[in-house]
């Protein structure tokens, strides 16, 4: 029945089995062998890409929708999978988990999908994500946060508890009641009338607080002395809230968002992780942002884990992996690695480990070190939970009793902040040779904080050093840009790991794109030393729900620790930006579709991860025709003809003015006053972004500068006409610069890079020639694919990008061309000729084709970061027909060379389809076929890797090709990329003979 709807067997996983791949379902089947009245119709778990996707019921089972309704709700408390379907005779409905009050009639997802193919549905559910937005009212880490950020700071606010005390008693009675809803409270509690009240006065909660400290060893979140006597009757109020459960543990049919509305027994662990981690990022923000400590999603968690032990099956067996998060936080990493150890074990030897395998793997293969000692506490207590939840026979309830994790399983580093390093962490000496080689796997998300000045540091990059050293056999002393703290973790990390084993960390990822600071050397220092297999790069989904509550773009790095061996490469997959998919907190990997990148590439080319990520191979073969003809810089150019330093400062060349602020210093040289005086600027016309639609600035209609004084000082050469001025925001209406030229001195902003001749009384064909280079969109596409930071983590071009943009030599142009040069200036500042002609007049200057200018425009149309360009490449296939033709155009030649003409056909696509395809056919063959039994097949094949391509052979003289139904993939250059990959890879294909 699963594959009528498009499903692939493969991810069925029956609840009602024992075995190690259900191990992250061990909630939901405990609650099945309790007899949950809810829980226990949930037969079977359907997963996409590794993770649930719906759970499914079979329809005899409801007997009401007030069952399916609370069946709906206590599902979403998981977290995880988006949909519940239904299973009757010749019908499957889906339903969004979520926790709301709707009726299921209401949010039948059918309903919306009426016009698809029953094999499109779990396709439809599992690309396009209908109706699975993860809305924070609705989501459990929301909910759960929302009412413990209130009830603490109801605390603060009604009882005059500090901060740190009303973190440690929410915090305690939060634990309390997931053990209380699991049944793991002690039978002494029995006195009390119910397991509610355990915090409803001094007495009962300090008995609740004794027992609990001696239960997990005091890794519990500490507590003032005499806290719970001076709490006031409204304090135990709120801590009596939170262990307050549904009567009868029965939950209502209306959702409202209380304590009461929610059942501990099924929110995983890591949900309170989350919270207390989101809950120090709204009130310790500071100090977060010092340490770069940022919650990672269980999913990313769950990828790095399980990649990095799939590479250790295939060495020797994960089952007796020792993994070590260096960063741990609250403990997302370690519990994962320890849900997967366990798994591990189970496979390898056929038993389900029990409580004292459980202990053994816990106490002698997981390891964390961090800084935060209320983060370890929390990562103890979620370790102690999983110990119990993996546990098969929890009870009695004496076997809570764990040693002590502190020295063993857990390690704060900052034992003594006044020793040399002592605020180092991790980083310092407090982790010493003693850790060296001891680990078969370093796994986790180390702070990303740059420019932290921390003390000692120089013994951070005497690590580094030491380290690189001995890969490259000789001393080499990488840099550190910025003194950012992830890289260092990645250089220690290869120190930790033994030989051949495996390391994956979340990083920032400025390590793959950034260019200037030395990271650019760091980078290759990193990729010569460490034999990365392969790179995630999450760029375009910062601001999304794969990696909520962060702007900052990050990248996924595995890696086996060996130095790399000639020819050594690896994957860079770059997740593309799918709003149903990423609002679900998906990201789709195709491993299939990655570039593969050789090592020593990064040294010739250093751009060459930005090229590939915002452009294509098409669009890096164009940039190495354009640096093969060794053409000068803007910054070379301009330095040579105007003036300039060694140390890259350009004569009339920089960032306008900034206004006075009140971080504006006072100088010890200066007049007394914050700032510098700005009189050389005063009175002049001042420039704004609106003044630029012009070509020739009308200084005339702007507004005089009148500021007295300004932020910092600048050169008055800078302001002298005739000037170049560049807006650094380009519009996303034109995918180019926005570019003006003032022939006299004029005022203007930081939004504004300027390039000004006047003061040398340099020939304006210099000012002329760089603004209409500057406006084609050629300069925009050169920016996007190479800049550090255009297209990456910023959305305005810096100047060192256009600084890096190569030019054709003007002092070599002839009169003739400086006078074609002015002409077309002219022309195009009284609107007589278009950009365009511009544009078609640089490709000439750069020996550019009609092909080069296409790969051009198809990523400025659909790779550039504005939100026009976004929604181009969602929006369906615009003319499939068009790509057909310039397949076979791009084929041409092989088949007239084989004799063997080729035509490429496209494939009609359903009402609902998440893919587009095409057949190419050998002549005699009939694209028709066996058609939709072959296409069918595909489709399946393909949604079971989440590609985003699968070229497949159908029969002989024939070759399916499906994509994802997004114009991105549809272009005219994307149709020659695949003309490309058919006669590297496919080169039987364009020569076989048919022989039917």
């Amino acid at each position: 029945m699963l594959q009528h709807y498009g499903g692939d067997p493969k991810g069925l996983h029956l609840l009602g089995a024992d075995a190690p791949d259900l191990l992250p379902y061990a909630t939901l089947m405990n609650a099945r062998r309790s007899g949950s009245e809810t829980l226990d119709v949930v037969g079977a778990v359907y997963e996409w890409q590794e993770a649930p996707l719906i759970f499914l019921v079979d329809s005899h089972l409801i007997t009401s929708e007030q069952q399916l309704q609370r069946l709906r709700r206590l599902l979403a408390m998981r977290g995880d999978a988006p949909y519940l379907g239904v299973i009757a005779p010749g019908r499957l409905d889906v339903y969004p988990i979520a926790l709301d009050s709707k009726r299921p009639r209401q949010v039948q997802v059918r309903d919306g999908l009426i016009d698809i193919a029953d094999s499109d549905l779990l396709p439809q559910l599992a690309n396009i994500r209908p109706m699975a937005a993860r809305a924070p009212q609705t989501w459990i880490s929301d909910v759960v946060l929302r009412l413990l950020t209130r009830a603490i700071d109801e605390l603060i606010a009604t009882s005059q508890v500090d901060g740190d005390d009303a973190i440690s008693l929410v915090g305690r009675a939060l634990f309390t009641r997931f053990l209380g809803d699991r049944n793991l409270l002690p039978c002494d509690f029995a006195s009390v009338p119910e397991s509610n009240a355990l915090f409803d006065d001094a007495k009962h909660a300090s008995e609740t607080s004794a027992w609990l400290d001696a239960t997990f060893n005091g890794d519990l979140l500490p507590l003032s002395d005499g806290i719970l006597d001076r709490l006031d009757d409204r304090g135990f109020k709120v801590l009596g809230d939170i262990m307050r459960r549904a009567p009868g543990g029965q939950l209502p049919l209306e959702w409202a968002e209380q304590w009461d509305n929610l059942d501990f027994a099924h929110i995983p662990v890591g949900v309170l992780s989350q919270a207390y981690e989101q809950h120090l990022r709204n009130h310790q923000s500071a100090r977060q942002r010092r340490e770069g400590g940022f919650y990672t999603p269980r999913p990313i968690a769950d990828l790095l884990v399980r990649a990095s032990l799939r590479a250790l099956d295939r060495e020797n067996g994960s089952a007796n992996t020792r993994v070590l998060d260096p960063a741990a936080g609250a403990g997302v990493f370690l519990l994962t690695a320890f849900r997967e150890l366990v798994a591990a074990h189970w496979r390898a030897t056929g038993k389900r480990p029990d409580t004292a395998k459980l202990r053994e793997i816990l106490y002698h293969q997981i390891t964390g070190f961090d800084i935060n000692e209320a983060a370890l506490r929390f990562a103890a207590l979620g370790l102690y939970l999983l110990s119990i939840e993996l546990d098969p026979e929890p009870e009695p309830v004496d076997k809570l009793r764990f040693d002590d994790l502190r020295g063993v399983v857990l390690h704060r580093l900052v034992a003594d902040q006044s020793a040399k390093g002592g605020k180092l962490g991790s980083l310092g000496p407090e982790v010493g040779a003693e850790h060296a080689g001891q680990y078969d796997l370093v796994v986790g998300n180390p702070p990303w904080a740059s420019g932290t000045k921390l003390p000692d540091w120089s013994l951070v990059t005497g690590e580094v050093e030491r380290i690189a050293s001995v890969r490259a056999g000789h001393r080499v002393a990488p840099p550190i840009p910025n003194e950012v703290l992830d890289l260092p973790f990645v250089w220690r990390a290869m120190d930790w790991v033994r030989p051949g084993g495996q390391i994956a960390l979340a990083l920032h990822a400025r390590l793959l794109f950034q260019q200037g600071d030395g990271m650019a050397e760091a980078r290759l220092a990193i990729f010569r030393a460490l034999d990365v297999t392969s790179v995630i790069n999450g760029s375009e989904l910062r601001q999304t729900r794969v990696w909520p509550e962060i702007d900052a773009p990050f990248c996924l790095l595995l890696a086996t620790n060996r130095v790399p061996g000639p020819g050594a490469g690896f994957r860079l997959i770059s997740p593309r930006l799918e709003p149903s998919l990423n609002a679900a907190g998906t990201m789709r990997i195709d491993a299939h579709a990655a570039e593969i990148i050789a090592s020593e590439d990064l040294a010739r080319t250093p751009e060459l991860l930005k090229i590939l990520f915002r452009g294509s191979k098409a669009d890096l073969g164009l940039i190495e025709r354009i640096r093969a003809r060794s053409l000068p810089t803007l910054a070379k150019l301009w330095s040579e003809t105007v003036g300039g330093s060694p140390d890259g400062y350009l004569t009339g060349a920089g960032n306008g003015y900034q206004t006075l602020k009140p971080s504006s210093r006072t100088r010890k040289t200066g007049d007394g006053l914050p700032g510098a005086p700005a009189d050389y600027l005063y009175g002049l016309p001042d420039v704004t972004a609106a003044s630029l639609d012009d070509l020739l600035i009308a200084t005339d209609r702007l507004l005089p500068f009148q500021h007295r004084r300004i932020h910092d000082p600048r050169d008055p050469a800078l302001f002298a006409g005739p000037i170049v001025l560049v807006h650094q925001s380009p519009p996303a209406s034109s995918n180019r610069l926005r570019v003006g030229i003032a022939a006299n001195a004029v005022a203007y902003n930081e939004s504004f890079y300027g390039y000004s001749s006047g003061t040398l009384g340099t020939s304006q064909v210099l000012v002329k020639f760089v603004a209409l280079i500057l406006g084609s969109r050629f300069a925009l596409w050169f920016a996007l694919v190479t800049s550090g930071k255009f297209g990456f983590e910023r959305d305005v071009v810096e100047k060192a990008a256009l600084n890096r943009l190569p030019l054709p030599d003007l002092r070599e142009f002839g009169d003739e061309q400086s006078a074609q040069i002015c002409a077309l200036f002219d022309k195009l500042a009284a609107g007589v000729i278009s950009w365009e002609v511009v544009d078609h007049w640089v490709a000439e200057l750069y020996g550019l084709s009609e092909s080069d200018l296409q790969v051009i425009a198809d990523t400025m149309q659909y790779n550039a970061p504005f939100s026009k360009a976004k929604l181009a490449a969602q929006s369906p296939p615009q003319d499939l027909i068009a790509f057909c033709a310039q397949v076979e155009r791009e084929l041409s030649p092989w088949t007239k060379r084989f004799c063997r003409p080729i035509t490429a056909t496209p494939i009609s696509r359903r009402t609902g389809s998440p893919w587009c395809g095409i057949v190419l056919s050998h002549e005699e063959q009939s694209p028709a076929a066996d058609l939709p039994h072959q296409w069918e097949e595909l489709l399946r094949l393909a949604d079971t890797s989440a590609a985003t391509e699968m070229i497949v052979h159908a029969s002989p003289g024939r070759l399916f090709v499906a994509r994802l139904a997004q114009q991105r993939y549809w272009t005219t250059t994307q149709a020659r990329l695949l003309a490309q990959h058919i006669i590297w890879d496919e080169l039987e294909f364009l020569a076989e003979r048919h022989s039917g």
